[in-house]
């Protein structure tokens, strides 16, 4: 059984198959850490996060050609990636549900640092996103992240309860890394979109079709400072995204 209510929120968690909740269950029923992270406002469109959302390669070729930080995303089965944070944790990163306003990941993964050699986990995260508007009147989403762990060491795993108050919410920091980017780049492209076009242009892989459309979605986003395209951008209407099939 997977309770609906996380973090406060209400998750439709009935609309997942029995081998799912049995795979999310066993994280969230013997946890090692839980943590809440939000709720975090972004500065873009609510359908500009959802199409970033959607294609975490492009978050992670935006976010280093911005200086943001590095940080991988392999695409693997359909809403399968492998991720890297380029820092000792690595990990199958599983979309289980979407909808509108909310998403469910399962993590399948590994850290290796200097403490301890190798540190395999699994943890599940509930993410709600939901369409506001900022202070001065702009479009934005707000998100609310939900995160548990289990540790399959047991040791180490008693360890971490033991120290729950001091590296909890470090583990769920660290968890959270991948939707951090996302942010990020959010804020990024409310402060100078055109440099985030610029950027885009030079992903090696983005076809020119993608790019109109990511462009697209881009100039959704209002500036402080309205700025045009950059001359010579062909900028297509972008067609909405299609939600994945629960």
């Amino acid at each position: 059984m997977i309770a609906a209510e996380q973090g406060g929120i209400l998750f439709p968690v009935d609309k997942l198959g029995v081998s799912t909740r049995c795979q999310l269950g066993a994280v969230i029923n013997g946890y090692t850490t839980t943590g809440l992270i939000g709720p975090v406002q972004t500065p873009v469109t609510p359908q500009l996060y959802e199409y970033l959302l959607d294609r975490p390669p492009l978050i992670a070729a935006l976010t280093e050609r911005l200086g943001l930080g590095a940080y991988q995303f392999t695409a693997r089965e359909p809403n399968q990636f492998w991720v890297n944070d380029v820092e000792g944790t690595q990990g199958l990163l599983s979309l289980v549900y979407q909808d509108s306003v909310h998403r469910i990941y399962h993590i399948d993964g590994y850290h290796e640092g200097q403490v301890f050699p190798m540190v395999r986990a699994k943890a599940v995260v509930f993410m709600n996103i939901l369409p506001v508007t900022t202070t001065d009147g702009l479009p934005a989403v707000q998100t609310s992240l939900v995160a548990y762990t289990r540790l399959d060491a047991t040791l180490l795993a008693g360890l971490v309860r033991i120290l729950r108050p001091l590296i909890g919410e470090a583990v769920t920091r660290k968890l959270s890394r991948g939707f951090e980017v996302t942010n990020q780049l959010g804020t990024a492209i409310a402060q100078d979109r055109d440099r985030v076009v610029q950027q885009a242009s030079l992903v090696p892989w983005l076809s020119m079709a993608e790019l109109q459309t990511l462009v697209g979605w881009l100039y959704t986003v209002p500036q402080r400072a309205a700025s045009p395209p950059p001359e010579g951008t062909s900028i297509a209407p972008a067609p909405m995204p299609v939600q994945a099939s629960p």
